[in-house]
């Protein structure tokens, strides 16, 4: 009875506890949901039309504030200002200014923050946050020359014109000359060449050109003034302050600052800890509800034992599945193995590979996985073994290339003995890797070429020039006569040759302009109508008017006439030829088909290489495939090529395209 009415007693209490508890908890969500309604009702007064407030200052401070090489605003405030957007629930958006534009902007209510010191000037003009910083001023001054601050009346020092430091030493140091700067920067350089014999500016902007400004002198830093920084806003932005200067607070209380200053340069900054009246009551909060809790640990120790053993193994295996879920979607097939070589597991990508379940994956050996998904390579176990973790294996499973790796899973003393082994498929960066070989031997093979028609032309003119003068002679038999006519026929077929080497060295620069594509094709058309005289050819075209594309006209010209003409010369005495040209989204593409002899399977690797012909002798040089493929690279095209012996070939090139052709078609329509 007497155990019962105790227990009776501890519910009671725990009771009112919690009734205690919860009313103090009501009444702190209450003020923080009426402080959070006023706060946005101050800052809608102030957002722009985009929605943000702005924060503009100096352009040009690191690690402070500056504009990156990328283009990029960042540095510690600019960071800062994030935390600080996220505190307030807004946008704040970042703008880099000149310094004094940045103090402009801000008077005349065109932002709305700029960190800065305080000063009586500045009082009048703006309104302040608590401080957000502390920062220290500091004079640099070349080594060689002794001076220290003491002789700062009688020197002459860069500063910033607009800056807080202009104050200080107008005041304490009247008989300095004082050199106005855009930025430290230019201060420091200014330094460098002996026009100043100071430089004043923040100690971590003048250290970072310190350490990054490659200066060949050595210099001296002092301390002159520490002073807190703060956000000014414009003189009608009072209310905004108090919201301000609480979302400072939370950030403080967060160490977010210090986490900032980590990252930029290791720059330390004293912070204040401030805690306000709905912090102290939630501090009284945890106190009650902690003592709630130890009584309520004293009557219910079994039942909240249970509880939390089945909460952690809900957590587990939360967990594992979220290991799971992430070891699934990695794109590259992964294994792992036991210290007795059997599949422990394997990730979703490599069991679909295997055609079966996890289930059925897992323990089997892996040599037997292996066989089952392609790789037919002797011994591959015994050299994963030996396999260090820098190196790779390279497989070729099901006509596609694989590089193979494996790493070591160690526990806390030594290796236990599994293995993860994982494949990824190198098939694309193979055939990119060739083709950039290709093309490097294709440019060099050319310039060579070039080279070589320059240094056989002079003697074929000296072989020439003597022909032609024994032809002229009258002592020559008709035997001598046919033997100098064939050697003409032979130097002037190799000049041919050169002036086909070197033309395509000239083809064409680098200029582009828009090209309409159906003027072009059907020039190229009557160019080649000659060379199709005496056979019955049809030669169709495909092109709507008004198609353009971008591009260097004399290098599209060459492409088409050499595909013609090699099309006109792959049908005997007649057939068909097909033109065309479309866009296909943003691409222009351009086919040359014809019904021909084709070209043999062997020849294809080789198509586009220099003087590589199927032709018979004496009817081509083998350079106008090679032409082709040139000056479509130079515009950035794609070449592919379709052949069968008997049937025909179909060259299909692809030109990518920027917005402003369709755009010059639209107005061409409208038209």
């Amino acid at each position: 009875m007497k155990q019962r009415k105790r227990h009776q007693k501890i519910l009671w209490g725990l009771g009112i506890l919690f009734l205690l508890a919860a009313g103090i908890w009501a009444g702190v969500k209450k003020e923080q949901s009426q402080r959070e309604q006023k706060k946005q009702e101050i800052l809608q007064k102030y957002v722009r039309e985009d929605g943000s407030l702005i924060y503009g200052a100096h352009d040009n401070a690191p690690p402070l504030r500056y504009v990156d090489k990328d283009g990029i605003y960042k540095g510690v405030v600019v960071d800062y200002m994030s935390q600080l957007s996220l505190e307030l629930g807004i946008k704040i958006r970042t703008e880099p200014y000149k310094w004094e534009k940045a103090l402009q902007n801000l008077r005349e209510d065109k932002t709305d923050f700029c960190d800065m010191f305080i000063n009586e000037e500045r009082k009048q003009q703006y309104v302040f946050s608590d401080p957000i910083y502390h920062l220290r001023v500091v004079l640099v001054t070349r080594r060689e020359d002794s001076l220290n601050k003491s002789d700062l009346g009688r020197m002459k020092v860069a500063t910033e014109k607009g800056d807080f430091a202009n104050n200080y030493l107008e005041k304490n140091y009247p008989q300095a000359e004082l050199v106005y700067v855009k930025d430290v920067e230019e201060g420091m350089e200014a330094l460098a060449d002996g026009q100043v014999d100071g430089v004043v500016g923040d100690e971590p902007i003048v250290l970072y050109h310190l350490q990054g400004g490659g200066q060949q002198f050595r210099r001296e830093v002092e301390v002159l003034y520490e002073e807190p920084v703060v956000l000014a806003m414009p003189k009608s932005h009072e209310d905004l302050v108090p919201v301000v200067n609480h979302a400072i607070h939370e950030i403080n209380k967060k160490g977010q600052l210090e986490q900032i200053q980590q990252k930029w340069f290791g720059i330390s900054t004293p912070l204040k800890k401030v805690y306000s009246v709905t912090e102290y009551l939630r501090w009284i909060v945890l106190g009650i509800a902690a003592g709630v809790g130890i009584l309520a640990v004293i009557v219910w120790n079994n039942h909240t034992l249970k509880e939390k053993v089945r909460h952690r193994t809900k957590e587990l295996l939360s967990s594992r599945n979220e290991l799971q879920l992430i070891f699934d979607n990695i794109p590259e097939y992964i294994l792992m193995v036991d210290e007795k070589g059997n599949i422990k597991n394997a990730n979703r990508e490599l069991v679909k590979k295997a055609g079966g379940r996890r289930e059925s994956v897992q323990g089997q050996s892996l040599e037997q996985f292996f066989q089952e998904i392609g790789i037919e390579e002797k011994k591959l176990a015994e050299r994963i073994e030996a396999l260090k973790e820098e190196e790779g294996i390279r497989l070729e499973i099901q006509g596609e290339i694989y590089e193979l790796r494996a790493y070591r899973v160690k526990g806390k003393e030594k290796e236990n003995g599994q293995v993860m082994i994982t494949l990824r498929n190198i098939t694309l960066d193979e055939i990119h890797k060739k083709q950039l070989l290709q093309s490097s031997k294709m440019i060099a093979i050319g310039q060579l070429a070039a080279g070589m028609a320059h240094q056989i032309r002079n003697p074929l003119s000296i072989i020439r020039m003597h022909a032609f003068m024994l032809k002229s002679s009258q002592n020559l038999g008709d035997s001598e006569k046919v033997s100098i006519g064939y050697i003409d026929e032979s130097v002037q077929r190799a000049g041919s040759i050169i002036d086909n080497v070197l033309n395509f060295w000239r083809v064409s620069g680098d200029n582009d302009s828009m090209l309409d594509v159906k003027k072009i094709l059907d020039t190229v058309i009557l160019l080649e109508s000659n060379k199709a005289k005496g056979k019955s050819l049809e030669i169709q075209t495909d092109c709507r008017e008004g198609l353009y594309m971008r591009g260097n006209e004399e290098g599209l010209t060459h492409i088409l006439m050499n595909l013609l003409s090699n099309a006109i010369d792959a049908i005997e005495e007649e057939g068909r030829i097909r033109l065309s040209a479309k866009r296909e989204g943003k691409e222009v593409v351009l086919t040359c088909q014809d019904w021909g002899c084709g070209i043999p399977k062997e020849a294809m690797e080789s198509l586009f290489h220099p003087f590589y012909t199927t032709k018979e002798t004496g009817k081509g040089t083998g350079l106008g495939l090679y032409i082709v493929y040139n000056e479509v690279e130079k515009m950035g095209g794609r070449i592919q090529v379709e052949s069968e012996p008997g049937k025909g070939s179909k060259f299909t090139l692809s030109f990518p395209q920027k917005e402003e052709v369709q755009q010059e078609e639209d107005r061409e329509g409208e038209m």
